[in-house]
């Protein structure tokens, strides 16, 4: 008993505790683990920007057709006011006399022919 109060009285220096190395599997599971970290941030970085340009492409073609749309209504904006200008012409008072009384033969009536009617409230 003695001898073992004396060994284990003796003092052996502490070795400093050395770093555990990790085994292959585990390095290369780790490593594994870091690339599909990677692959996947890559991935979705490239996902994004391809939603990006779609965007992008979107609204370059919406901007052409907006602007197609543009220069469609002022055409069709002068084609109105060439119809109204048209229409005030051949609805002109001056104009539909002269029709009646050059092609169709009309002429104003005389005094006599005309007959003035009024209407009182009742008869409405």
């Amino acid at each position: 008993m003695q001898q073992a109060k004396q060994l284990s009285t003796v003092k052996r220096p502490v070795q400093p505790a050395q770093p555990v190395r990790e085994t292959r599997p585990e390095i290369q599971k780790a490593r594994r683990l870091k690339k599909l970290k990677l692959i996947t941030i890559a991935m979705t970085c490239f996902a994004l920007s391809l939603v990006v340009v779609a965007q992008y492409s979107a609204l370059v073609v919406m901007n052409y057709n907006l602007s197609e749309a543009r220069a469609e209504l002022s055409s069709i904006r002068a084609s109105n006011r060439e119809y109204e200008v048209k229409a005030a012409q051949l609805g002109a008072v001056n104009r539909i006399d002269q029709i009646a009384r050059e092609e169709l033969g009309m002429v104003e009536p005389e005094m006599g022919q005309l007959i003035f009617i009024n209407a009182s409230q009742g008869d409405r």
